[in-house]
């Protein structure tokens, strides 16, 4: 090989290691200001769930409601209400609904494996969405105020991309 081809394949192999090195750091910036939004609150969208003090229930349009349970939980060191619901797509697809009153309520999501991606666009309800996933299962999450909403099932981006666009507060 001649100096020449060694001289441009290693400034080649250098600009590939800088342009990877520059990839990478944008990428923890972005998912670092992902997780920020989440867990500070800045991820709110045009309605205000909070009514005196409760987080509004989530419901999913266009699917049966098969059952729902409110409960108190501690989370994070603070007490919280917590409304799950069961909802039932026409395709068949079992996903679950999640209100609870108190933001500290967002610590499960790192307690329960789930790992927020680097897709935007996602929106519940109204509210900017994070898209996270678990083995199988995605969900979206979002944060208003003091109260945390969180839906998932066992489906693609796509399927939750659609079932958050069509979920609203009641």
């Amino acid at each position: 090989m001649s100096a020449k081809k060694k001289k441009n394949w290693l400034s080649g192999a250098i600009g590939a290691l800088i342009a990877l090195a520059c990839a990478l750091v944008l990428a923890v910036v972005f998912y670092g200001a992902m997780a920020y939004q989440l867990a500070d609150g800045t991820l709110r969208g045009g309605q205000s769930a909070a009514r005196s003090g409760t987080a509004a229930a989530l419901a999913i349009a266009d699917a049966q409601l098969i059952s729902g349970q409110t409960q108190r939980q501690e989370t994070g060191g603070e007490a919280c209400t917590v409304t799950t619901r069961m909802y039932k797509t026409s395709g068949g697809l079992e996903v679950e609904a999640v209100s609870a009153d108190s933001a500290s309520y967002i610590t499960r999501l790192s307690d329960e494996g789930w790992t927020a991606q680097l897709v935007t666009g996602f929106t519940l309800a109204g509210m900017d969405a994070v898209y996270s996933v678990r083995g199988q299962e995605g969900m979206l999450s979002a944060r208003d105020g003091n109260s945390i909403y969180m839906l998932h099932a066992q489906a693609d981006e796509q399927t939750l991309y659609a079932l958050g666009a069509g979920a609203y507060l009641e």
